[in-house]
């Protein structure tokens, strides 16, 4: 997944509030050495610690700065708009922000490279970002084609740190079980978004902010953040993560999920 990254600056009045001391949440699993062909294979990162975060992250939630908007783009088929709601319930769990789905944009062709048929991620999410709304934490366009960027064959997903946008393609997720096109749209969607928020990719846990070379090692991802992510988005949103918690385990139990609500 390619992840653009722009100038960031520091959130004002920035400062330490958790005693990392304190030993992670039970039920989380570190990561094993990366196998071959896995992301950490290829691609060495350094951790992101909960300090690096306060320090680099590029906005933070704010009465100013609230909501978590989800933009369309082109022809929305009733699969992709019943995946999209879907998205929008659980961003609003998972981010503790008012979540808005805005009306169809049309598809930009100039986007368009017919010799590949794919759309430039890079162009869409420069048109994107010249609608961010005013009061975006997170604008997220969501489109239902395929996504390419310079030098990459494909990409899932792209965003921008300094314009609070990314976008993402939901056209490689496709598969005939309705469950597993859901886990990785709403996968996909957390983890676009966790990057236009400043998280990087975690290197330490089994946590969605992992990076993924191919859908295959993203489908053996987990749905959650790990406790060092958690407390970023924490300190970010001012999500009550009780509450939070609450929320996500009734969208768990509602889809069917029973391990994700235990």
């Amino acid at each position: 997944m390619k992840f653009l990254c722009d100038i960031r600056t520091p959130p004002p009045g920035s400062r330490l509030i958790y005693d990392m001391s304190r030993p992670a949440e039970e039920g989380f699993e570190r990561l094993a050495p990366p196998r071959k062909g896995e992301w950490r294979s290829l691609f060495p990162e350094k951790e992101q610690t909960f300090d690096d975060y306060v320090t680099s992250c590029a906005h933070r939630g704010s009465s100013l700065l609230s909501h978590f908007s989800i933009q369309p783009f082109g022809s929305v088929s009733p699969r992709a708009a019943a995946t999209i709601r879907l998205m929008r319930d659980y961003a609003g769990a998972f981010f503790g922000l008012e979540t808005v789905v805005h009306d169809p944009l049309p598809m930009f062709e100039n986007a368009h490279v017919p010799t590949r048929d794919q759309y430039n991620s890079s162009i869409l999410l420069d048109e994107l970002a010249l609608r961010v709304p005013n009061n975006a934490l997170v604008h997220l366009g969501v489109a239902d084609v395929d996504l390419f960027a310079r030098g990459k064959k494909f990409v899932f997903g792209e965003g921008s740190l300094a314009r609070r946008a990314g976008i993402c393609s939901l056209a490689r997720l496709k598969t005939a079980d309705a469950g597993l096109f859901n886990r990785r749209a709403l996968k996909l969607m957390t983890h676009e978004a966790g990057h236009v928020l400043s998280i990087a990719h975690c290197v330490t846990y089994r946590c969605v902010m992992q990076g993924s070379n191919t859908l295959e090692e993203s489908d053996g991802h987990p749905l959650h953040l790990c406790p060092v992510d958690l407390r970023k988005l924490e300190w970010n949103t001012g999500v009550d993560l009780a509450e939070r918690n609450r929320k996500l385990r009734a969208f768990f139990l509602k889809a069917g999920w029973l391990a994700e609500a235990r």
